[in-house]
């Protein structure tokens, strides 16, 4: 081999290294979202630091009882094992990018409902335990022990969350966001879950009103414009009115109802009092058949005319009426 040869071969090598060397430190915004999420995940504060204020991602700035719960390390990592994502899109523009991500964890609206059921059932009794009461310290390792449990259930509901999720450029990679609509589909929804509970107990309003208000829900955001139009849509490619009907629109409208929805699963789950007793069971038929539905139509999208498609509303009406029937029977 001449010594041209030799020099040309060299050179190859080294611009090779070099093109891979540069081709690896720009890192792509779909990178970024997977590397973060995955360090989450797996609990790598130092590799997460890098692309998040992850310091700022599991605290709640008006001091609440998730802030407590999930203070200790094992308890957070019980909040982020279950965490899974997909990316959709991403979409890039300079110095700044927006990533279209797919979130499932925990739904924390569920889990906190039960929590704060039975840790005021825990409170209540505790009152009355005369000699055999607790210490505060005593009842406090309980409450948490009932949080421990509900997290580490096999069964627990899951919350999918599609979010957009903004970067800027750092350096030769990215950072993220960490919004409250991030912070929110990492965590289950903890938070606005938190939040919605404790805004029930100090509101003004009736526990009858909130009622009224999640029928009036359940009739126009999920049945009116959602089960009721994609039904029509299936038969005749219109909708519930006869109108032409923009299906991507209106999975769109379900979505965000499903996530207002959580809310008021938390809410139902904590209601006390034994006038309720029927609403709640009601309730524990009407809500698992929302989701049924939903699921459907996430996993298999509505097309027009598609009489093959057996979207059956059935049971959901039938639960539905029987919720309103309650709601406008309370007193």
């Amino acid at each position: 081999m001449n010594k041209k040869t030799c020099l040309f071969i060299a050179f190859m090598v080294l611009l090779s290294f070099m093109l891979t060397a540069c081709s690896a430190s720009k890192e792509t915004p779909e990178q970024a979202v997977t590397n973060a999420l995955n360090a989450v995940k797996n609990f790598d504060k130092d590799t997460a630091q890098k692309y998040l204020a992850y310091d700022k991602l599991f605290t709640d700035s008006s001091d609440s009882e998730a802030d407590d719960l999930i203070k200790d390390e094992e308890n957070l990592k019980l909040l982020v094992n279950k965490l899974s994502f997909k990316i959709i899109s991403s979409i890039q523009e300079g110095d700044t990018a927006t990533v279209k991500t797919e979130i499932t964890n925990i739904d924390m609206a569920a889990i906190m409902g039960e929590y704060f059921q039975k840790a005021i059932a825990l409170a209540f009794e505790n009152a009355f335990g005369g000699a055999d009461a607790k210490s505060e310290e005593e009842m406090e390792a309980q409450a948490e022990q009932i949080f421990v449990d509900l997290m580490k259930r096999e069964n627990n509901k899951m919350r999918v969350s599609t979010i957009d999720i903004k970067l800027t450029r750092n350096e030769n990679s990215w950072k993220i966001d960490t919004n409250e609509e991030f912070q929110d589909a990492i965590s289950g929804g903890l938070f606005k879950a938190i939040k919605e509970i404790e805004n029930s107990f100090g509101s003004s309003d009736t526990s009858e009103d909130k009622l009224r208000e999640i029928n009036n829900f359940i009739i126009t955001d999920i049945w009116n414009k959602g089960f009721c139009d994609i039904s029509h849509y299936l038969e005749d490619g219109k909708s519930s009115t006869g109108e032409t009907m923009d299906i991507d629109f209106t999975l769109e409208q379900l979505a965000d109802a499903m996530n207002k929805k959580a809310e008021y699963d938390t809410f139902i789950n904590s209601l006390e009092d034994e006038k309720y007793a029927k609403i709640k069971q009601i309730w524990n038929k009407l809500s698992p058949e929302i989701d049924r539905l939903y699921a459907q139509v996430q996993e298999k999208k509505p097309t027009a005319n598609d009489t093959s498609y057996d979207f059956d509303t059935g049971l959901f009406t039938q639960y539905r009426d029987a919720f309103s029937d309650e709601v406008e029977n309370l007193q």
